[in-house]
Order: C-alpha cells, then structure tokens, then sequence
C-alpha cells in the first residue's frame, strides 16, 4: 500500500508535556532543488536534547525517564534566535511524525520556538 503514513498522526502536545527539553546547537535548514544542487536557507534545525521525561507510558516494563537523553531535531521556518547551550526550549505549534524501519524516529516541525534563558 501507498501514503499510508498521510493517515498517522503524532500528539506532539501529549508527548512532550512532561518533557524537559533542552537546546544544544542549532544550523541553517536547507532544502535543495530538484537536481540536488542550490541550497536555499529555509530556517534553523535546533539539536535539542529530552533532559529529563516524567511521561506515564503504558506497560508494566517501561524504564523511569524512559526517553531522557534521546536527541530531537525541530525545524523552524526563521532565522536563529540567541540562546545559552542548555537552555530550556519548547516548541510553538509542533507537528512530528514517525518513520523508520522500526518506527523510532521522529520529524518535528514547529511554527517557532521559544527559548527560556538560565538565570
């Protein structure tokens, strides 16, 4: 079958809830042409690391801060904003979707993202 990932949804609110979600580093997002060639600045790809995850997952198994330490690449389409390494972010509006052989990877999407600076 085809474009069946067009029907799945992510609850991108629902995950990262109980997340802390730190910023590491951040480069420009390209995208490219039809040839591969003449990259154009769409936005920033912020690195940002799950600090910490108080998310209740489902299961009898399932290890405390199941997903700490896990890396998350969200695109924004503006420019870069200024931050401290390991500040606090969250995202603006988010969409993700999941894809991968095993499906455990995510795309994150988000409108902006907003940045609380250590004190």
């Amino acid at each position: 079958m085809k474009k069946l990932r067009e029907f799945n949804r992510f609850d991108c609110e629902a995950f990262f809830k109980d997340k802390d979600v730190r910023v590491m580093s951040h480069e420009d997002w390209l995208e490219y042409d039809a040839d591969g060639k003449n990259p154009k600045v769409v936005g920033t790809k912020y690195k940002t690391v799950i600090a910490t995850d108080r998310t209740e997952y489902k299961g009898a198994d399932v290890a405390p801060d199941l997903n700490a330490g896990e890396q998350v690449i969200v695109k924004v389409p503006k420019p870069p904003k200024e931050y401290k390494k390991f500040s606090k972010i969250t995202f603006v509006n988010p969409t993700a979707s999941v894809y991968g052989t095993f499906m455990s990877e995510l795309s994150v999407k988000a409108n902006d993202v907003d940045i609380v600076q250590p004190k």
